[in-house]
């Protein structure tokens, strides 16, 4: 019987520790634990998570997918909230309370510095442990999108939403000003990248519909696969993601599919367990990997699933005779 050696023409590595870098395909024999391990490809997947305190739909969310938040939301028990809970990467903690009970904004950044914006014109800050008010911005806007930077706070850009609308809004961090109109209309999309280098993906008009920006106007992109209105979408432009919705005419059929964008063309990627819509604004994003919260799930019904996304990657696995 061959081998590693016979198949390889390698010596399999003896090592008290392993490896800090590997390439798929590697073998070695960890003398510390006394196991076999080699370097392997794990499929990218989506996995649950830890449910959400209350069922909702139409929150906002920002962060990663180990530390973030999920704020807000409608069809909680007893209507709108303003219930607010950070996310740790395995279970929620109650934050302070948004300063009204809301739903359909559109939120980025990181866990400690997050931007909120609409439904309306308002938009609030949260720094970790609580909020702050900012200046109104210059259009109305719900189930918009939100393209931002790494710090949010100081660089974003609200794209279309409702009322109908094809303006964006600019935020400094002190103000808001009018940006570059987009092609289309689009309610109920989804953004990622920053703002030099952006996209939305899916709308009420049409949920294959992609945007993208490159840091001073807004042109149409290559058409996804699948509808996504009312999707979640994250990442960056050439690392980005768009996952759930429904397909158009509203409310449609919804998916659990997710495809994947590298500043060109869409790929599909691996299906959710569960289809749902709404979940535009509630996924935090840390492209490759995401958490999406809550939503609504068929049939239309308010939920409290979470589920996490992991991209492929090589990883470590110990070798048995099982």
């Amino acid at each position: 019987m061959a081998d590693y050696q016979d198949i390889r023409g390698l010596r399999v590595k003896y090592l008290s520790a392993d490896p800090s870098t590997t390439t798929a395909g590697e073998v070695w024999y960890n003398s510390t634990s006394g196991t076999l391990k080699a370097s392997v490809s794990f499929a990218a997947a989506w996995s649950s998570a830890t449910a959400y305190p209350i069922e909702k739909r139409d929150a906002g969310g920002f962060g990663t997918q180990t530390a973030g938040v999920i704020v807000g939301g409608g069809g909680a028990p007893g209507g709108v909230t303003d219930v607010a809970n950070e996310w740790n990467g395995a279970s929620w903690t109650a934050t302070t309370a948004y300063p009204f009970a809301t739903s359909g904004m559109a939120s980025k950044g990181p866990q400690t510095a997050g931007l909120v914006t609409g439904p309306g014109t308002v938009n609030n800050d949260y720094n970790g442990t609580g909020w702050s008010t900012n200046p109104v911005m210059n259009a109305p806007r719900s189930g918009h999108a939100l393209v931002a930077n790494t710090v949010a706070q100081t660089a974003a850009i609200a794209v279309s939403g409702e009322p109908p609308t094809t303006t964006t809004s600019d935020w400094d961090g002190s103000t808001w000003t009018a940006g570059p109109t987009v092609p289309t209309w689009g309610q109920g999309t989804s953004g990622g990248g920053t703002t030099a280098a952006g996209f939305c993906q899916g709308n009420v008009i049409s949920g294959t519909a992609t945007l993208d920006y490159n840091g001073s106007s807004w042109s149409a992109g290559n058409s996804a696969s699948n509808g996504h209105n009312y999707g979640g979408a994250g990442g960056t432009v050439t690392d980005g993601i768009t996952f759930g919705g429904t397909q158009v005419p509203n409310p449609g059929t919804k998916t659990a599919q997710a495809e994947l964008y590298d500043g060109t063309n869409w790929s599909t990627g691996a299906n959710m367990g569960t289809g749902r819509s709404n979940a535009h604004g509630n996924c935090t994003i840390n492209a490759p990997a995401c958490l999406c919260a809550t939503g609504n799930v068929p049939p239309a019904a308010i939920s409290n699933l979470n589920e996490e996304y992991n991209a492929q990657y090589v990883g470590t696995q110990t070798l048995t005779t099982s």
